[in-house]
């Protein structure tokens, strides 16, 4: 046996113990580099990852270790030598750096970083609301999240640095990237941090060029400690502001000051000079996705705490299956839910209102439940066309999505059973009755279907069948 094949052993284990967005967050980067004497070496991308899975998932990988190579079984980890390379000091030639280091004697003439001489006082510019207490995290950012943490732990001394974050809009790449600067001005006081947004940076440049000051500019920033550098993707296309990072965050990064950085995509995607791309690529991009419901829930949720609003769990529940891909509406909704509440005058958010203040933030909300409402969610469900549930095909997943919307439109409408019979194929009130019992009794005995259709009913409950937005 080698080391490959008994790493696939094992993947096939843990996969089975692991929901699919961890596994391809956590196992599906590691690399499997050696087998000796029952003891299997994996290689990981940086100690964050090591630091990770021994925290979290340390049972799962015994479990799937003693299924691979019996209970004498042992693992190593490695961490990825190209990653430890890059993250090192300036590269040397011939025994020697060829970029400054930390200590050396700057050349005279500099006013800002002369020894003796006082260092200029860096403004922040952070907003104090954004903190890792109030920022909630779900496996869509669990990643970025902790090597934010990692690096506002050990600024300019981890193996990813730059740490860039990237993601859609409103999933909060800024939240995190000024719970950085927050936590880092908390413990290390003495250090210089800076939030700045790229189009800050690129007027700063422009209006230092006017001046003739650019080098003053420069200057000043390499005063900075950790530098957090907001929608990098605005550096496409401005040439001039591309040469003066690039030379900036090699003077920063030479001297182990940090950088953390957000984008709207990954870094490989960035139609910028290749010699930047390849020095934002040195240490590690992490991304945020879309967070699942649940995880929208308790952002809503600590939202709403923290502006002492009390939402009902099934307001919070209708206002999450609609807002899906950008965190930021939901403070907008909770602002707007705040506003109407008080307009008002009523001190309770109902499901009613939740709906009126939705119409000004996605284009459809169901509000009638409906038979084809039920049949549409149902058949989506199970990935079938609706007109399959009143075909003849007795397909056994066919059978069972029929027999339960039989059963939900029977709990949701006052139709008949008759009518009930004839939107299924013209099915007779017998045939309707059987399939509505045979839901019941799964509901009893059918782990699996009781989880099914209370998936359905939540989704049917809060009018989610038709109208779910994409």
């Amino acid at each position: 046996m080698d080391h490959t094949l008994i790493w696939n052993n094992c993947l096939q284990t843990i996969r089975q113990n692991v929901d699919p967005q961890s596994f391809q967050t956590w196992f599906a980067p590691i690399r499997p580099v050696a087998l000796e004497s029952n003891e299997l070496t994996i290689q990981v991308p940086h100690r964050l990852f090591y630091e990770w899975l021994e925290e979290h998932y340390i049972d799962v990988l015994k479990t799937s270790l003693n299924q691979a190579l019996g209970t004498s079984g042992r693992l190593q980890y490695r961490i990825n030598p190209n990653r430890q390379e890059k993250a090192a000091s300036p590269s040397t030639k011939n025994g020697k750096s060829n970029g400054s280091i930390p200590g050396h004697q700057p050349a005279p003439g500099n006013p800002f970083v002369i020894p003796g001489v006082k260092r200029p006082r860096i403004p922040s510019n952070l907003d104090t609301r954004y903190t890792f207490d109030n920022f909630i995290e779900g496996d869509c950012n669990s990643l970025a999240r902790n090597a934010a943490k990692a690096v506002a732990d050990n600024p300019g001394n981890t193996a990813f640095n730059p740490l860039v974050i990237h993601g859609n809009v409103g999933l909060g790449k800024t939240h995190l990237l000024q719970a950085v600067g927050n936590y880092i001005s908390n413990k290390f006081p003495e250090k210089a941090v800076l939030y700045v947004s790229t189009d800050t940076f690129t007027n700063q440049l422009v209006s230092s060029i006017g001046s003739n000051t650019t080098n003053d500019l420069v200057n000043w920033y390499q005063n900075v400690d950790v530098l957090l550098v907001d929608d990098i993707q605005q550096l496409v296309k401005r040439k001039k502001t591309q040469d003066v990072f690039f030379n900036l965050f090699n003077v920063l990064r030479q001297n182990n000051k940090a950088v953390v950085m957000t984008c709207d995509r990954p870094i490989i995607e960035l139609d910028i000079e290749e010699r930047l791309r390849s020095r934002f690529q040195w240490g590690l991009s992490a991304d945020l996705s879309m967070p699942a419901l649940e995880t929208r829930m308790a952002i809503l949720n600590s939202k709403a705490l923290s502006t002492e609003v009390d939402i009902p769990a099934e307001v919070a529940e209708f206002i999450c299956f609609h807002i899906q891909h950008n965190i930021r509406q939901l403070e907008g909704v909770l602002n707007n839910l705040v506003l109407h509440k008080g307009v008002r005058g009523d001190d309770s958010i109902d499901l009613k209102l939740a709906k009126e203040v939705l119409k000004n933030f996605v284009s459809e909300i169901n509000k009638e439940v409906t038979p084809d409402v039920i049949q549409r969610t149902v058949a989506d469900y199970y990935d079938l066309e609706v007109e399959k549930l009143a075909s003849s095909t007795r397909r056994r997943h066919v059978v069972l999505a029929r027999q339960i919307s039989m059963f939900l439109v029977k709990e949701y409408t006052d139709q008949s059973l008759k009518a009930i019979g004839r939107m299924f194929g013209g099915r007779d009130h017998s045939t309707v009755l059987y399939s509505i019992k045979t839901v019941r009794d799964l509901m009893e005995t059918n782990d699996e279907i009781k989880k099914a259709l209370g998936e359905l009913e939540r989704k049917i409950r809060i009018g989610q069948g038709d109208g779910e937005l994409q």
